[in-house]
């Protein structure tokens, strides 16, 4: 009888022993990113054309229609809208459907579940010299705020730019400067100057 309350006890210690080792194990997080889990995000990059020179910003933000998530894409002069599929954490983008332009992401999740960008490319085949400037990010939108009715200024307390809510900005360091804009994005904009 004592030898079968001892192998009782030693059961219950090891199944003890046994469920805490479960709940100290770290819980496994899924690190693949997937066309999903772009929603809710943003990316920049800053594209230098031949090689080098000034610096042109380019966003994408993403959006859910229906079973599609697609990624609108605003340049300077330019906007594209494309569907978006992520395998094998890799975002491609081809923007003219026919290889000649591509940008391609490599995408990753921390293990605290935060999307980043651990690499970045950018082909075009008839300027073989242009390519992407200091890499990309992505940052929730949360992390962003709309321009609408804001003024940012100075040290000096001097307006750089009034975005008024009606859709027209004013700059300030040349008052002739007026016209209109639209937001990209959250944060993003694009200004057409009053001729």
């Amino acid at each position: 009888m004592k030898t079968l309350k001892i192998i009782s006890f030693l059961l219950i210690v090891l199944s003890i022993s046994a469920c805490s080792r479960e709940n100290n194990e770290p819980e496994t997080i899924n690190t693949n990113v997937s066309a999903e889990d772009l929603l809710g995000h943003q990316m920049y990059w800053a594209l230098q054309f031949d090689g080098g020179g000034d610096s042109y910003l380019r966003l994408m933000y993403f959006e859910k229609t229906g079973n599609t998530i697609k990624a609108t894409i605003d340049g300077i002069n330019n906007r594209a809208i494309k569907e978006v599929k992520v395998e094998n954490n890799i975002l491609s983008i081809d923007l003219n459907n026919n290889g000649s332009v591509m940008y391609t992401f490599e995408l990753e999740k921390n293990n605290d579940g935060i999307l980043l960008v651990k690499s970045a490319k950018y082909y075009d085949i008839n300027h073989p010299n242009d390519k992407l400037g200091d890499g990309a990010g992505i940052s929730p939108l949360s992390k962003f705020s709309s321009v609408k009715g804001k003024t940012y200024k100075e040290v000096d307390d001097g307006t750089i730019i009034r975005f008024n809510a009606d859709n027209t900005f004013l700059s300030g360091q040349h008052p002739n400067n007026t016209g209109s804009y639209y937001e990209c994005g959250i944060g993003g904009f694009k200004l057409e100057i009053d001729k």
